[in-house]
């Protein structure tokens, strides 16, 4: 039983994890001057947003596969430290929050995958 809930567990993040990035890195493309204009708000040189949303994409993508999962929730967890502290820079203190949850949730998936 406890082996059922944890595979449910992990699936269910996985899941989660990887339609969020899959919706945010999308945004990049789909809505590409809002993000222009933010990234550039925030100092990041042109196109840079463009990077994030592919790297994004590629780490949702990545995360639905067992054997990369692990992997791909480091690297989502690094742009979610960048975006946690650029949003501190700026001091946008509530999106901190999301970001940090984000991580944290990140990092289970981390934890749940990490020897497969």
């Amino acid at each position: 039983m406890k082996n059922k809930f944890k595979r449910i567990l992990t699936w269910t993040l996985q899941v989660l994890m990887g339609l969020e990035f899959l919706i945010a890195g999308q945004a990049k493309f789909t809505a590409a001057q809002a993000w222009f204009q933010k990234f550039n708000d925030w100092g990041f040189p042109d196109h840079f947003y463009q990077i994030i949303g592919g790297l994004e994409i590629i780490g949702a993508i990545l995360i639905f596969i067992p054997k990369f999962a692990s992997k791909a929730a480091l690297g989502l967890g690094a742009i979610m430290l960048g975006a946690t502290i650029t949003h501190a820079v700026h001091g946008e203190w509530n999106r901190i929050i999301f970001t940090l949850i984000i991580a944290g949730i990140l990092g289970a998936v981390f934890l749940l995958r990490k020897n497969d």
